[in-house]
């Protein structure tokens, strides 16, 4: 494959967006839309066109799902009619499945066929098939001449780490989706734990490694039983938006599992075979040995069970570990929980250490025969900024009902990288001003709920859940100390669909096997040798060799 370059981007302001995707922003459809304009040629992200445009697409949706009212289907509804009004684009389906598997399968069967869609979402894997065979079109003038200010500003948060996986040879080739950031796992500690022994909040791996001897050694509950454990864990170790993945004790250890980093010679390492790795299997296993580690993490059906019981005092989870079940029947098993989270541990520099994730899976495309790609880009902005309702017209489409935003022509998820940060920036700035005029119906009712947990702590569980999401966790996210070491390879190389699960399974059953104490911390020098023997080096060459091209 030829070298991808990343398209020039134009500076934007980010604009304050919500994780789930409501936020405030400019250049609404609403605002932007011109009557009577030309089908081409006025470049303009809203235009509507003269005479009516058709644009049959891919669907996947399982309408078991589908909650819609007065006889609306997914094909016909207030969404599509939306789009309809505003741009004169009729959107149908050239086909639609119920499943993911079902659809992928269908992708399949039309790109073998070359009978394709208008536009359709595909995977990594299937893009490049795509570009290869000549069967999509060039975006690269579309994305110029007809990006809304609102998805601009989404792409640019991620600089070009998004779209330059959608360039081939300098020309873009489809719209990604975008995975927003800052869902890893920071440390949640029991509050109150701390102050009934006296502890102050860790810092390091040696102070957590204290709290958590603490919690086990003196009682924390009061109980009169020695019925506490420092942490539970996952069997898979680590992971992003899992709950009671390890990742921040690897990360102050600068261990990062499953990984594909720059190495010191300049070549793409694996992380989980770096020298790195040992020492902090080495911790785990000693932890484990001692105690500090719940004995039944491995074989345990439900790692939150102990954490709902109140038998744990720490948990490691993202920001919206209160919405969870663990921290949520927490609460409702002991009103005095007060779960609160750290950016810690840190390591010796004072970083808190975590890797990136994918910032992109997904890629909408366009036929190379549509005679209207630029249409593709209008509806993409047209329903962007209808899901975050700033045009007066979508603010009350299915309002209440709970229909969910994936019925909007494209499931392609658009979100600001920053998007968690940046809705907890502007719900805390309204606090601070004791005036919530300038929030949007969603960051409204973080505000309310807020204030209600406020007046009467945890009386509403879904209040709390919301209060100490949005604020206290998020404004993790905001942290100084948070160090992201990036990869450099997120894409599947032919060696890795052929080898990737053997090597996937050797490296979970080793690492398990090692911190549980059945095999000697020595075993991982064995399993770095063999998982290059048996294709570990070949993957690595391959990645090598693709992002040198």
């Amino acid at each position: 494959m030829k070298k991808r370059t990343a398209l020039l981007f134009l500076t934007a302001l980010m604009l304050l967006l919500t994780a789930c995707g409501n936020g405030n922003g400019n250049n609404a459809a609403g605002e932007n839309s011109k009557e009577g304009t030309e089908a081409t040629g006025d470049k303009d992200p809203y235009g509507k066109y003269k005479e009516p445009v058709t644009l049959r697409i891919a669907k996947n949706f399982n309408t078991k799902d589908l909650k819609l009212p007065n006889g609306d289907t997914l094909e016909n509804n207030e969404y599509m009619r939306y789009i309809e009004k505003k741009l004169n684009v009729k959107v149908s389906f050239a086909w639609q499945t119920e499943t993911p598997d079902a659809y992928q399968q269908k992708v399949g069967v039309a790109i073998s066929s070359r009978d394709l869609p208008d536009a359709f979402i595909v995977n990594e894997q299937q893009l490049k098939q795509l570009v290869k065979a000549g069967l999509i079109a060039d975006l690269t003038d579309v994305y110029k001449d007809y990006t809304g200010d609102l998805v601009q500003g989404y792409y640019d948060s991620y600089s070009d780490r998004v779209m330059s996986r959608a360039t081939f040879d300098g020309k873009l080739y489809a719209f990604p989706d975008t995975q927003i950031g800052g869902q890893h796992s920071m440390t949640w500690i029991r509050q109150d734990w701390l102050d009934k022994l006296g502890l102050q909040p860790p810092r390091t791996l040696d102070e957590l490694e204290a709290v958590a001897r603490a919690f086990i050694e003196k009682d924390p509950d009061g109980n009169g039983q020695a019925d506490t454990v420092g942490f539970t864990a996952i069997p898979q170790l680590t992971g992003w938006n899992s709950p009671n993945a390890l990742d921040p004790i690897f990360g102050a250890m600068h261990a990062y599992k499953g990984q594909f980093l720059k190495g010191a010679d300049g070549k793409t390492a694996y992380s989980s075979t770096l020298p790195e790795m040992k020492t902090a299997l080495a911790k785990l296993q000693q932890w484990y040995k001692d105690g500090i580690i719940d004995k039944e993490f491995a074989v345990r059906k439900d790692a939150n069970e102990l954490i709902a019981a109140n038998k744990v005092g720490i948990m490691f989870a993202p920001w919206w570990a209160p919405y969870t079940s663990a921290l949520q029947d927490s609460i409702k098993n002991d009103v005095k929980a007060e779960w609160r989270p750290f950016t810690a541990p840190l390591d010796a520099e004072g970083k808190f250490n975590l890797y990136d994730q994918n910032p992109t899976a997904n890629f909408l495309v366009v036929n190379k025969d549509y005679k209207h790609p630029e249409a593709v880009m209008k509806v993409l902005n047209v329903q962007t900024e209808g899901i975050r309702q700033l045009d007066p017209d979508s603010a009350n489409i299915y309002k209440g009902l709970g229909v969910s935003w994936a019925v909007w022509p494209f499931s392609l998820q658009l979100d600001g990288e920053n998007a968690a940060y940046d809705t907890y920036s502007k719900v805390k700035a309204a606090l601070d001003a004791n005036d919530p005029s300038g929030l949007n119906e969603e960051l409204k009712g973080y505000y309310d709920d807020y204030l209600k947990n406020k007046e009467n702590p945890k009386k509403d569980i879904a209040a709390w859940a919301n209060a100490i999401s949005r604020i206290d966790g998020s404004a993790e996210l905001g942290s100084d100390k948070l160090n992201i070491v990036r990869n450099v390879f997120f894409g599947q190389t032919p060696a890795m669909q052929r080898k990737w699960a053997i090597l996937t399974k050797l490296e979970s059953e080793t690492f398990l096997k090692i911190i549980l104490g059945e095999e000697s911390i020595d075993k991982f020098d064995d399993f770095v040798k063999e998982w290059k023997k048996i294709g570990g080096d070949e993957v690595l060459a391959e990645i090598d060799k693709e992002i040198s091209q």
